[in-house]
């Protein structure tokens, strides 16, 4: 046992194993420890200041964006755009005018706070892509994207509605994306281009939910702490899955309570369309309300209603566009606990408004 007791392998087994036995008769528990709840982002067209001369880019990014963000937990985003049903709401009931929704394409900090405000958001998000580079060989394509988030509530008077002179940055980020490296490629750009945007949009998304983007080890040789954060890491994983194992009285966790609407049908009405749907089963959750998304012509979806009470079971959109579109739509479940459910998704509708 002496012999063993040397080695500095068998003594840092010898010591997770003790440590898992005394954390496993401690009552821990990690779900919903970092809940929190869903807040809404909203995405302004991200500007193209690159001077690529490739067209698209912006419109791309910005789709990219809305939905890195929107994959964050905490988040749920959705693009500014003149034909989203809350805009023409806003503009219908005299919230919002016409030249601020046509300025919003390009909208500054304040423009951008504001609209937010208005339209009900917890953040808003301006952007643009600073630089886009193609390396010849291998091909890759490289961009930056930079921007800022705002937070609504702390930059705009809740009683006035005016936005302060200069408002406060909540998170800015400026990271780079890049393709991966194809060696004698000869194909078109624009998978190359699409997959840069997404890496970019990744980060950017994971800087706005505060998490670290990229870690770098310590150089070799100089600590030995990196094997400290080794232990604490085996240590934690051992902890969990002690407990896990042990707490066989635990409720369940409740993400995976959180259950998705089923039976999302649409039904063509004479000017608008009918959602219907079946409320979730085998959740001891109280529903809040419904969330319901739209996206028009392939399009990203935007949020078309945020007040659908939880004893409904049908919502009619009465925005549809003029003329012949195609719509698509997405409904998911807020609960009283602030968790939310996966988005449960429609297919997609031809539809002719005259």
């Amino acid at each position: 046992m002496h012999a063993i007791r040397k080695r500095g392998i068998s003594r840092t087994i010898s010591f997770l194993v003790a440590l898992c036995m005394l954390t496993s008769l401690i009552p821990i528990s990690f779900a919903g420890a970092a809940e929190t709840g869903t807040r809404s982002v909203l995405i302004f067209p991200v500007l193209d200041e690159s001077e690529s001369g490739k067209t698209g880019i912006g419109y791309k990014a910005t789709a990219s964006l809305q939905m890195a963000v929107d994959a964050q937990a905490e988040f749920a985003a959705s693009r500014f755009s003149p034909h989203s049903a809350l805009v023409i709401r806003a503009v219908s009931e005299g919230r919002l005018r016409q030249v601020d929704v046509e300025a919003g394409e390009t909208a500054s900090a304040s423009l951008a706070l504001f609209i937010g405000s208005v339209l009900g958001m917890d953040y808003v998000v301006i952007s643009s892509v600073q630089s886009f580079d193609i390396e010849e060989e291998p091909r890759q394509v490289k961009i930056i994207l930079s921007g800022q988030a705002y937070e609504v509530k702390g930059n705009v008077d809740e009683a006035t509605g005016e936005v302060v002179e200069e408002p406060t940055v909540y998170r800015a980020f400026g990271v780079s994306g890049s393709s991966q490296a194809r060696a004698h490629y000869t194909g078109s750009d624009s998978p190359l281009i699409a997959e840069a945007l997404r890496d970019a949009a990744y980060k950017a998304a994971r800087t706005l939910a505060g998490i670290p983007v990229e870690y770098q080890p310590p150089a070799k040789g100089k600590s030995k702490a990196w094997r400290w954060l080794l232990y604490a890491l085996a240590v934690t994983v051992l902890i969990i899955a002690v407990n896990n194992s042990t707490s066989s009285d635990a409720p369940a966790g409740v993400a995976e309570q959180a259950k998705p609407v089923t039976n999302l049908y649409l039904t063509e009405l004479q000017t608008n369309i009918r959602l219907t749907w079946n409320p979730p089963t085998g959740t001891t959750l109280t529903r809040l309300k419904y969330q319901i998304w739209r996206s028009v012509d392939g399009g990203g979806f935007s949020l078309l209603s945020d007040n659908v009470g939880p004893a409904e079971t049908q919502y009619t959109d009465t925005s549809t566009l003029s003329g012949r579109h195609i719509y698509q739509y997405r409904v998911r479940v807020m609960y009283t606990n602030s968790q939310t459910s996966q988005y449960t998704h429609s297919g997609s509708l031809a539809f002719t408004r005259t």
